[in-house]
């Protein structure tokens, strides 16, 4: 009995994954894009590669929100049309390169060309190329 409520709720939490995948993918995309906008360091707020000042981080911050906003339901859209037309395999590729670049522009000591971030963009690349083969 406690393998089945077990494997009960594995599927549960399964199910729940896959209905809720296109806001998943869109909150992803949110993120991605909010990386190129902007990044927080310990040191101040930067945008376009220049440090702002506290306003300019306010206005950059708002800014970047009402736009991303307006563009969220084009996104969700988006989202939508990758389930439904690519791979499990090509999209988990696309999560772990978009994910991949997220980190890597948030922690500015960590650099887009290191071995390790390299060998992550590499098997997220292979993942999404194989994906359109199967």
């Amino acid at each position: 009995m406690y393998n089945t409520n077990k494997r009960n709720e594995n599927m549960n939490v399964l199910e729940a994954l896959i209905e809720q995948s296109r806001l998943i993918l869109t909150g992803i995309f949110i993120a991605f894009i909010s990386s190129i906008i902007y990044r927080i360091t310990p040191t101040g707020f930067v945008s376009i590669g220049k440090y702002r000042t506290k306003e300019g981080a306010i206005a950059i911050y708002l800014f970047s929100a009402i736009v991303l906003g307006f563009f969220t339901p084009l996104i969700y859209i988006m989202s939508d049309l990758i389930i439904l037309n690519f791979s499990v395999l090509t999209i988990f590729g696309l999560l772990i390169l978009l994910s991949n670049f997220i980190i890597n522009q948030s922690v500015p000591s960590w650099k887009h060309t290191s071995p390790k971030t390299l060998l992550i963009y590499f098997f997220s690349i292979i993942l999404i190329i194989i994906g359109f083969f199967f």
